[in-house]
Formats: C-alpha cells, sequence, structure tokens
C-alpha cells in the first residue's frame, strides 16, 4: 500500500514540474517597446553606480527596464544576427543586445545611428561581467 502511494505522489510531482517547466517555456516574449521605463539614467551615471557598488546596483537594476542615455562607441552585428551597441566604453561600457524582433522591423532606425552621437536604448538589465549587459533592448526614438 505504501508503494502505491509512494509511486502516486512522485508521478503527481513529475507532473506538476513538467507543467511549470512548460508554461516556463512557452512563456511569451517581452516586448520591451511596450514596458515603461523604472530608471531612466545617464549611460555614465549608471556605470557609476556598478563601479562603486556593484551589489548594491545589481540589487537595484537587476531584471529591472532600464532607459539610459549615452555615447554610442560601438555597433555591430554578432555571429547570430542579434545587432549589438555600446554605450560609452568600448571594454567596460553598457553591452545592449537589440530585440531581435524590434531590430528585424526597425533595420532603418540601427542603419541610422552612428558612433560617436547620443543614443537612448531601453532594455532589461541583466548584471555586470565587465561591462553592463541591457538585453533585449530597443533604441528610443523621440
Amino acid at each position: 500500500m505504501k508503494i502505491k502511494y509512494a509511486i502516486i505522489l512522485v508521478l503527481a510531482v513529475l507532473v506538476v514540474g513538467a507543467g511549470i517547466g512548460l508554461k516556463m517555456f512557452f512563456k511569451p516574449h517581452a516586448d520591451v517597446n511596450k514596458l515603461d521605463a523604472e530608471f531612466k539614467l545617464e549611460a555614465i551615471q549608471l556605470m557609476d553606480e556598478f563601479q562603486k557598488e556593484e551589489n548594491a546596483a545589481t540589487t537595484k537594476y537587476s531584471e529591472k527596464v532600464l532607459e539610459i542615455s549615452g555615447k554610442l562607441v560601438t555597433k555591430n552585428k554578432l555571429p547570430n544576427g542579434t545587432d549589438l551597441l555600446v554605450l560609452e566604453d568600448e571594454m567596460q561600457g553598457i553591452s545592449c543586445q537589440l530585440d531581435s524582433v524590434w531590430a528585424a522591423a526597425n533595420q532603418p532606425v540601427i542603419k541610422s545611428l552612428e558612433t560617436g552621437n547620443p543614443v537612448t536604448i531601453k532594455g532589461i538589465c541583466k548584471g555586470y561581467l565587465m561591462e553592463i549587459k541591457v538585453s533585449p533592448a530597443v533604441v528610443v526614438t523621440k
């Protein structure tokens, strides 16, 4: 009798786990363009906060929607086709991977961006590892 209940319990746990896993796997893609920014700040200010107190900045900004303004220093296309913009400092700046759906629909906006000019990016902060990662991101046009 105990074995029968143990098997039922294990099967129930597996079914619930599989359901949660499938729900997370098929979770709809977040449209960053429609999300409101929780923080609007300059790229230099964000970089200073991470360099002075990384743990506090990570707690404050990680997985939050940020609107960041700064100087575009690099515009690249990664091997997988993702557009990458880097703000302020090429080595330790803010690395913004553009949302692939947004980028496909807005190639003229991306092509018009010139290095050395100011740009505003909105995206989800993923944390700090040699540089601040923001992904997915979109270019804010006003």
